[in-house]
């Protein structure tokens, strides 16, 4: 637990005697899934995780199964490397090895474009994932830190990414606690303390 104070008065104020004392605090969560000023829920990474998989399953978005499993697994599909291939023909006599090659054409074809399919479909679901993620789990203080990261609009945009990106957050709760002091003097204690 690492706490920093600034501000008057003398004496050694530990965070959990001010934890404790809440009655004349004001504590506010800055790097949970909710934040009490804007209205989102608090919850763990791995609550987070799944209801962000229940959202997906509920959202009736095409081709869900990608997204899932990318989720799941904690990396994005690569459709390039799953991408089909055109396979030579087998048969040696010229009229059946020119059949085999046409059937493999038309198969690789539907294939090449079920893939193709799959993968503009990811690329938009990616983008609503992302968006259901910045909107129901990251709170205020969570978003400016995020926004400030030179990667935001670029690796940030993959919502697995984004998810580990904030994992260390959601598993850290940060107080700022304010406390009234004699002489109008405010003391701010900031901690973070793992969950």
């Amino acid at each position: 637990m690492g706490c920093s104070s600034s501000g008057g008065g003398k004496g050694r104020v530990t965070p959990q005697k001010v934890k404790n004392n809440l009655s004349s605090t004001v504590v506010k969560h800055l790097f949970s899934t909710k934040d009490e000023n804007d209205g989102k829920s608090r919850s763990s990474y791995e609550d987070a995780e799944e209801r962000v998989i229940d959202y997906i399953q509920a959202s009736g978005m095409k081709c869900s199964e990608d997204m899932l499993k990318s989720i799941r697994d904690g990396k994005s599909i690569d459709f390039n490397a799953i991408a089909p291939t055109l396979n030579a023909p087998t048969q040696t006599e010229a009229v059946a090895r020119e059949t085999e090659m046409a059937q493999n054409k038309i198969l690789y074809s539907a294939k090449l474009g079920e893939n193709m399919r799959r993968s503009a479909y990811f690329k938009t679901n990616k983008r609503t994932v992302k968006s259901n993620i910045m909107l129901e789990f990251v709170t205020i203080a969570m978003d400016i830190k995020l926004r400030g990261e030179a990667d935001f609009t670029t690796t940030l945009e993959d919502p697995i990414k984004l998810l580990k990106r904030i994992e260390p957050f959601m598993k850290k709760s940060a107080y700022k606690i304010y406390m009234a002091l004699p002489g109008s003097k405010i003391l701010q204690i900031e901690c973070e303390i793992d969950d």
